[in-house]
């Protein structure tokens, strides 16, 4: 389209806020953006997360111009991005784009709903095994910027439980983490720490976006 942008995200920019209206629809290549839902207390956890598989501002092709949260970036790097209007107007006219667009959304709905479920039933060293599986492939590298105090934060849990988690990752050979940076040493060891959301999820996209799912 010759309305994109090519831009460059920095880590923790803010793209967009809880019930205020996006000002573009953003396609990550090899960055990452982090959904968060905040709570009263000032707590927020990753409700979403958003790579080159996807999209952030889907439901403006169907009338709704507010983000339902804040739209963070976790994982620098380039993104195309769109004027919102100019997204809305091209969805209009073409069914094809529409069409994709809503099975995108229901792709990232169900998605929301396994990290609810992932988050409720299963234990922090295969929910921290996940994020790091879901972060390699979005961000198309296995070295991951990023501490624990952010990974503490992403989860919705106390950093010490993070730092305890991800050093049996470490003792185990699986990663290795310096400041700021965790490297994926076995992607294949780590599919097994993990839980079975990640294939689940993977499933779900591959299902709905071939067009297997009326």
């Amino acid at each position: 389209m010759s309305v994109a942008e090519w831009v460059e995200l920095e880590s923790q920019q803010v793209l967009g806020r809880a019930g205020e209206r996006l000002s573009h629809v953003y396609f990550p290549t090899n960055s990452m953006i982090s959904l968060l839902s905040n709570l009263e207390d000032a707590r927020h956890f990753e409700a979403g997360q958003i790579g080159f598989e996807g999209m952030l501002g889907a439901s403006a092709g169907l009338g709704v111009t507010a983000s339902a949260f804040d739209a963070v970036v976790s994982g620098a790097g380039q993104a195309w991005r769109i004027q919102l209007d100019a997204w809305r107007s091209h969805c209009l006219a073409n069914r094809t784009l529409s069409l994709l667009t809503t099975r995108y959304l229901y792709v990232e709905l169900s998605q929301m709903g396994t990290m609810v479920a992932c988050g409720h039933f299963h234990s922090l060293e295969q929910r921290l095994a996940r994020f790091l599986l879901m972060s390699e492939t979005r961000l198309r590298t296995p070295d991951i910027q990023m501490t624990h105090e952010t990974l503490a934060h992403l989860l919705g849990v106390r950093r010490a439980g993070v730092t305890l988690a991800a050093g049996k990752l470490q003792e185990s050979g699986v990663i290795q983490y310096t400041r700021g940076h965790i490297l994926v040493l076995d992607r294949e060891a780590l599919l097994a720490q993990s839980c079975g959301c990640f294939d689940q999820d993977l499933e779900t996209y591959e299902r709905v976006m071939s067009g297997a799912v009326a």
